[in-house]
């Protein structure tokens, strides 16, 4: 006789059956996509919290979650000297960028699952007013929200919407210097109405090659006197501040061996091959140019489509009688590092082709001129008409980056101009905070700072000479006067006003103009610490208003303080 359990029917079991087979189904499907990040796994479920999700054994987490202790899951910081340098052993320098190009991968992929989780976001995203001269290639502006769309792409400046147009678009133009200059690039209304400034003339096309971070162009242009900036996305522009990477522990070992990395040492105590790990995205993009020829090859390639068709130019119409402009390209930091890299790539495609040496750089110095600020590469080639502006205090271009005290012949190219100065920051305020800190940042000092120095230090040359272009800042910078017959050496003169060529560089320019100029334009809120209380104050730094007034209508007469100010003040304003 069988008996029956009095609590368990068979109808029971076979639901109890059924409900295990779904729990299997369900747990393997979720450990399949384990994988994709956080953002997409919220949107698949919709508002469950990431925390409650990740810390389940169904996604996989059990061999992290439990033994997660700090070290596990930190910043990455990075030596910026030591990352940045070329190491002359090239089977470590070979290691080195094999272990940047596998961070590069890691966090290539993250940055694709938080784009397609973005686009996903905004899929049914608005009609965006393009400007007029704009809405007959409306069909060529891209105007994705994911951020890779947009790399190696002509920004157009359009309000906060990502908005940009692929550089082929305008190298297939008749006039592609001329759209460039007058529907690419940022001017604000009242240098549209006056069509030009005090130091820009038309003549020009200027392209700034950047690396997203803190440069706002916008601001350059203002303090400029309305001077318009053209962009050239290099690398991403990212939202994001830090990037949550899976990382192999033999990569971090190796870059720890190197002293690449900061606080960091060699070790695998626990076992495990990978490790959750965060990384800046500012890092990431001085990453890229160091693995250029990998991860910014499509940027290169654009770069030396430029410079073809600015040689082609010249060599078509050398007396320009097609009125078309010449072409610039600015850089800053290690920006200049990838723009270097596209001249020699152009230069030696050039010389395989049986032209000579001296041929090609002829059409080079008179088709493209580069200006640099705060430069971090001595790779430049001979040729362009190279322009390299810095601080004698930048720890970062005395170290790395091409300066007048490097050794003759090397660093900023053949009959390069270097324009130099003592930024207001002095270095002895630093506290030791910032300088235990300062090897991990390239923004560990202001004198690289391009908002809050360079730019000033520029402006004041120009608007001292009256210079409207840079071809012609650099012409006078090397002209030579060949009447001017001294029976005395100029070094004996009490004061030398004329030491680059016919310029006039007042000898209190960095001691009192530089420090008035920022303060009159704001600059002072583009301080890298400026946010930090620990850090110097402006106020220590950078002279008053009655100070700052005085010492810039003394130069360039009444009312220029307030001129200056109302210029720059919406941007600042838009900063804070």
């Amino acid at each position: 006789m069988t008996h029956k359990h009095p609590l368990v029917s068979r109808s029971a079991v076979t639901l109890l059956l059924f409900w295990a087979g779904l729990s299997v189904i369900e747990s393997f499907t979720l450990t399949r996509y384990a994988h994709k990040s956080t953002a997409i796994a919220g949107l698949w479920l919709n508002n469950y919290p990431t925390k409650s999700l990740f810390s389940t054994p169904l996604f996989g987490q059990h061999q992290y979650d439990d033994g997660l202790d700090e070290q596990s899951n930190r910043s990455l910081q990075f030596h910026m000297m030591n990352l940045l340098k070329i190491d002359e052993d090239a089977k470590r320098q070979s290691e080195k960028v094999k272990a940047l190009s596998s961070i590069i991968q890691s966090c290539n992929n993250v940055l694709e699952d938080i784009d397609e989780a973005e686009s996903i976001r905004n899929k049914e995203s608005e009609r965006i007013n393009l400007p007029e001269d704009l809405s007959a290639i409306r069909c060529f502006i891209n105007t994705s929200s994911r951020s890779k769309d947009h790399r190696n792409c002509f920004r157009v400046f359009h309000g906060e919407d990502k908005v940009s147009l692929p550089p082929n678009v305008l190298l297939s133009m008749n006039r592609p210097f001329t759209f460039l200059r007058d529907s690419l690039s940022y001017q604000s209304d009242d240098s549209e109405k006056k069509r030009g400034g005090m130091m820009y003339d038309g003549s020009e096309a200027l392209v700034w090659c950047s690396l997203p971070g803190d440069q706002n162009f916008e601001f350059c242009s203002s303090v400029m006197d309305g001077m318009p900036f053209s962009q050239l996305y290099l690398g991403i522009d990212h939202d994001e501040d830090y990037l949550d990477v899976e990382m192999d522990v033999e990569t971090i070992n190796k870059l720890a061996l190197q002293n690449i990395l900061c606080n960091e040492q060699v070790s695998n105590e626990d076992g495990r091959t990978r490790r959750q790990c965060k990384i800046k995205m500012d890092d990431l993009n001085v990453i890229q140019t160091i693995v250029s020829e990998e991860a910014l090859d499509d940027e290169k390639r654009t770069l030396i489509k430029l410079i073809d068709a600015a040689v082609e130019l010249v060599r078509t119409d050398p007396l320009n009688e097609r009125d078309e402009p010449h072409l610039v390209l600015l850089a800053h930091c290690v920006s200049s590092s990838v723009v270097a890299s596209a001249i020699s790539s152009w230069k030696e495609q050039q010389l395989q082709n049986q032209q000579s040496s001296r041929r090609v750089e002829d059409l080079l110095n008179q088709a493209l001129t580069v200006v640099t600020f705060g430069n971090s590469c001595r790779s430049f080639c001979d040729g362009p008409a190279y322009i390299h502006i810095s601080m004698f205090d930048d720890p970062w271009t005395n170290t790395l980056g091409a300066h007048s005290g490097n050794e003759e012949g090397s660093g900023g190219g053949q009959n390069a101009v270097y324009f130099h100065a003592y930024s207001p920051y002095d270095e002895e305020d630093v506290n030791q905070a910032q300088k235990a800190t300062s090897v991990c940042s390239l923004k560990s000092h202001n004198a690289h700072n391009l908002n809050s120095c360079l730019i000033q230090y520029l402006c004041l040359i120009m608007r001292i000479n009256g210079i409207q272009s840079f071809r012609a800042l650099y012409d006078s910078a090397r002209f030579v006067d060949p009447t001017a017959i001294l029976d005395i050496n100029p070094k004996h003169f009490a004061v030398n006003y004329s030491n680059h060529g016919e310029l006039v560089i007042p000898p209190r320019i960095d001691h009192e103009l530089l420090p008035a100029m920022i303060y009159a334009t704001g600059g002072g809120s583009w301080l890298w610490d400026n946010d930090d209380e620990s850090h110097t104050d402006v106020d220590e730094v950078l002279p008053d208003e009655i100070e700052a007034r005085s010492h810039l209508e003394e130069s360039f007469g009444y009312s220029v303080f307030e001129e200056i100010q109302a210029c720059c003040r919406q941007k600042v304003m838009d900063k804070s």
